[in-house]
């Protein structure tokens, strides 16, 4: 029983977070901004796909959404540091509600929709970073992992919420216009319960210079990149959450080949086959406190070890689907559920791999929010923001090419071997929980980086 307490003690820590106000409006601005985001994407990707029936069309609007991230994430968190970013929430959410006013009048051609979306992407920009920096201005260092565990689990109950729920009911039942009048009543409210808050200038205002906010950004962002690369817990880290958030973009590319060329079904049943991994995702954000009391680091190699033999799974869904077959009654459950056995499978696999990408991201925020400066949040996490999508362009770009070359199997295989490789070195670089002993973090000051 000793060792399941952590567990315990960590769970009612977050049931105890939303009691604390300020928390509370953070949790609802995050939860309802980005339920707002993933159903105003779902709902564009539905009306561009309508309008032009290409998929590649569709990319170009993912592409749209990720590149004002290049050339202004690193403005962003300059910004960030220098600012309230409890008006900045107010303020991204604000805007993005107008955006939403906009598509509901210019939403009848595809490359009016790119201009739209880039402008309502780069009002997103703030709304991200700037929740994950307030986070440890308002909760106590002891409920971090607890903290971050309830903002991943909101983050994919948003992604469930806005595209597997309410933009598939909204839009069949008032169409694409409704999806954007309740994307920005969302974004309305989402900006009420930030405007909530009382924090987020005050403890940077003494350190940082005078003058005008984008003065010294070269340096600033220099000092960032010195203070992740000195120290190998960090970048570790960071490389983690950016491979988790690559991830993401590649699977949303890849499920409607995935559906096409492997199941035979249509790429709208998507959201029935890959249900489960939300579902598995939010089991596994519950257990995790369990896991992260025994090691952030090993929660984060355990989740990427998982990732890696469910990719597997999923590029030879085909043969083990065969010698399935081969058992008595294999195909009966199939049969009950109305699916064939290629989709139950799928989504068998599907659960596990959610559980297994819900170890990754908590317990990498966590050892970046344990040991980031104050003063540098902001500009540390819009740079992991940044380097994700800037990573992830490559592959987003030619991964549609290497698909139709060596086929969608063999593409989920190189996925699974490249996570695996992650998650190897990860165990081999990361100590034990991500971070010193006690003594030799203790010795050092707050924000102080090893070498």
């Amino acid at each position: 029983m000793g060792a399941y307490e952590p567990s315990v003690t960590e769970a009612v820590r977050s049931r105890g977070l939303l009691s604390d106000p300020k928390f509370f409006a953070l949790w609802a601005s995050q939860g309802l901004a980005q339920t707002a985001q993933n159903a105003i994407l779902f709902s564009l990707l539905v009306v561009v796909l309508a309008i032009t029936g290409s998929s590649v069309k569709t990319s170009l609007l993912v592409l749209s959404f990720i590149l004002p991230s290049i050339p202004l994430g690193f403005i962003v968190g300059v910004i960030l540091d220098r600012t309230r970013k409890d008006s900045v929430l107010v303020i991204s959410n604000l805007l993005r509600a107008g955006g939403c006013i906009v598509f509901l009048f210019f939403h009848s051609d595809e490359w009016i929709i790119y201009g739209i979306a880039m402008a309502f992407a780069t009002a997103g920009l703030f709304f991200n970073p700037a929740v994950v920096s307030l986070i440890p201005s308002i909760v106590p260092k002891e409920r971090l992992v607890a903290a971050n565990s309830l903002y991943n689990f909101t983050l994919t109950a948003s992604q469930l919420a806005g595209i597997v729920f309410l933009a598939p009911v909204i839009l069949q039942t008032a169409g694409a216009d409704g999806a954007f009048i309740a994307g920005a009543v969302l974004f309305v409210l989402a900006a009420a319960f930030a405007a909530r808050l009382s924090v987020g200038y005050e403890e940077t205002a003494e350190k940082l210079p005078q003058g005008t906010i984008f003065g010294g950004i070269p340096t600033d962002f220099r000092e960032s990149w010195q203070v992740l690369v000195s120290d190998r817990y960090s970048f570790l880290a960071l490389s983690q959450l950016i491979l988790a958030s690559t991830l993401v973009l590649l699977f949303a590319i890849l499920i409607p080949r995935f559906m096409l060329d492997v199941l035979d079904e249509a790429p709208e049943a998507a959201a029935l086959v890959f249900a489960p991994t939300g579902i598995g995702a939010l089991v596994g954000l519950r257990f995790l406190p369990w896991f992260t009391s025994r090691g952030k680091n090993r929660t984060v190699v355990i989740g990427l070890t998982g990732i890696a033999v469910c990719l597997a799974l999923l590029a030879l869904v085909e043969p083990l689907a065969d010698v399935t077959r081969q058992a008595p009654g294999s195909t009966k459950l199939a049969e009950l559920l109305r699916i064939s056995l290629l989709q139950l499978m799928a989504m068998t696999i599907a659960a596990p791999m959610g559980f297994a990408y819900a170890l990754l991201n908590a317990p990498a925020q966590t050892v970046l929010h344990e040991r980031a400066p104050a003063e540098m949040r902001g500009r540390i996490f819009a740079t992991q923001v940044v380097s994700a999508n800037f990573i992830s362009l490559l592959p987003l770009l030619v991964v549609g090419v290497v698909t139709d070359e060596v086929g969608i199997a063999f593409v989920l295989l190189i996925l699974g071997a490249l996570v695996g490789g992650m998650a190897f070195i990860s165990s081999r670089v990361g100590r034990e929980d991500g971070d010193e002993g006690e003594g030799e973090r203790e010795s050092r000051e707050p924000g102080e980086v090893s070498t």
